[in-house]
């Protein structure tokens, strides 16, 4: 168990006393203190030795952490959990998802004491369900009794037999029960893709989790693949599910990137990234009835393609960095208003943070405007939380510190945040939460430097915490995950 003293209890909430900022107007902003950083990962804790050996085009990064996702607990809300891939392939995942457990904000992070089963590497068999080469793509949420629920992507090597996993926790991420399977195929028409995993905080009990599935009966001459939302619902804190198909799409089209949102009048939102073979777009869609019928898109504007256009390179070295990042929703509680970020690009291919606001639960929205300061070039992996209070909270890289080596990338995490007239771009100020470290340091996989698909970023009272990736200068260690708590 977790201890802490009574001096970092007082720490802590003089840290929270302190990172309320209340700016004079939009353009009188007063300037926000330093974030706190500290580390949340480390050398790999999986086995040694395990998991599958390289081989051609399979590339191990051994002790890298990508991609994690991040919660807080309701019940008890200094206690944060978080879920990310560890040693990182260059296709399709990573051998283990670690997960870690804060009980003071963020300032402090201890591993789970056992992994949720989603790979061999987390210790899964066939017996308890997470007998997988690697694993990928993991979310997690807390429900209002305190039980932490993670999803995973769960696969061969290869790809041709995926499977989405949820485990369950019933004290808060310390422990993780064996996952449940709620959707397998070993068929390699079908491919299951980017699960996410959310707890109702009006509705006890209730955690909905929804992904794509990818039906492809291309041939060499036609075309004729489908990619639908299936979605999943437990009404026993994740204990039992059931599973369906939820939102059909035309033949040669799909989506990807789905996250439920509930509302307290019980309409539920997905927001997800929809595409063609040509065309890409933001997309939200409403439920009324529990989410057995879902709306036309009430928000539907243009982006680019998922792992399509990879994010220009400053340096134009040939080493770009990948694109997938997709659409985030971020619901204040209690209230109808959410946010939606979404990574958009300009005409000059340069790719930027969007942001759009619905006051009215989803039903209406307003017209996108750009959202990160990025003097030059772009912008990257946008991520939104929201507090009780109404302010937005949005965290992006970029490289407006890169220098002309082009052996080198430097790379920095920036926050924006506003508390008031959000749909108008002078609202938000920005601050540098860490950085420069080099991109050219993470994982390389098939369409580019991972520098994430998405990050964590929760509201925690008056401020945020964030958790990310960073390269370091340790051979050993090139990627950890780090932590910033800083101001709203």
């Amino acid at each position: 168990m977790i201890r802490r003293s009574r001096a970092l209890l007082a720490a802590a909430a003089t840290l929270f006393a302190c990172t309320v900022v209340q700016p004079a107007s939009a353009d009188d902003a007063a300037t926000p203190r330093p974030a706190i950083v500290r580390p949340v990962s480390g050398i790999s804790p999986l086995p040694a030795g395990c998991g599958l050996p390289p081989a051609d085009g399979y590339t191990l990064n051994p002790n890298t952490e990508v991609l994690p996702m991040l919660a807080r607990d309701p019940k008890r809300p200094q206690r944060l959990v978080t879920v990310f891939q560890q040693d990182r392939w260059n296709r399709y995942g990573s051998n283990g998802a670690v997960t870690a457990v804060s009980d003071d904000y963020g300032l402090t992070w201890q591993q789970s004491e056992n992994q949720p089963a989603f790979s061999r590497c987390n210790g899964g068999t066939s017996a308890n369900g997470g007998d997988y080469d690697v694993t990928t793509d993991h979310w997690v949420t807390v429900t209002p009794s305190g039980t932490a629920v993670a999803a995973s992507l769960s696969m061969s090597r290869a790809g041709d037999v995926t499977a989405i996993l949820v485990a369950r926790s019933a004290d808060g991420g310390r422990t993780w029960d064996a996952p449940v399977t709620l959707q397998r195929d070993d068929n390699p028409r079908f491919f299951n893709d980017r699960p996410s995993v959310t707890a109702d905080p009006y509705h006890p009990g209730v955690v909905y989790a929804v992904w794509d599935r990818i039906d492809n009966q291309s041939t060499s001459t036609t075309e004729n693949w489908v990619q639908p939302i299936y979605l999943a619902k437990s009404t026993d804190d994740g204990r039992t599910w059931s599973t369906s198909k939820v939102y059909d799409v035309p033949t040669n089209s799909g989506v990807i990137g789905t996250q439920l949102v509930p509302l307290p009048d019980g309409t539920l939102l997905i927001g997800m990234h929809h595409e063609t073979s040509t065309d890409g777009a933001t997309q939200v869609i409403r439920s009324t009835d529990g989410g057995r019928t879902w709306s036309e898109p009430t928000l539907n504007v243009p982006a680019p393609l998922a792992v399509g256009p990879r994010i220009p390179d400053p340096d134009d070295s040939g080493d770009p960095v990948r694109n997938a990042a997709l659409p985030l929703l971020a619901a204040q509680p209690g209230t109808q208003v959410v946010n939606a970020v979404w990574q958009s690009q300009d005409s000059d291919g340069t790719f930027h943070v969007a942001y759009s606001r619905s006051a009215d639960g989803g039903k209406t929205w307003s017209s996108p405007v750009r959202l990160d300061k990025t003097p030059t070039g772009s912008a990257a992996v946008p991520v939104v939380a929201v507090s009780r209070t109404g302010t937005v909270a949005v965290t992006y890289y970029d490289f407006r510190n890169n220098t002309p080596d082009p052996a080198t990338l430097p790379t920095d995490l920036w926050a924006v945040t506003c508390a008031s007239n959000c749909t108008q771009p002078r609202a938000w100020r920005e601050q540098h939460i860490e950085g420069p470290f080099d991109t050219r340091k993470v994982p390389v996989t098939s369409v580019g430097r991972l520098l994430g698909d998405y990050t964590g970023l929760v509201s925690v009272g008056s401020a945020f915490t964030a958790v990310y990736g960073v390269s370091t200068n340790d051979a050993a260690n090139p990627v950890d995950l780090h932590s910033a708590v800083f101001s709203g």
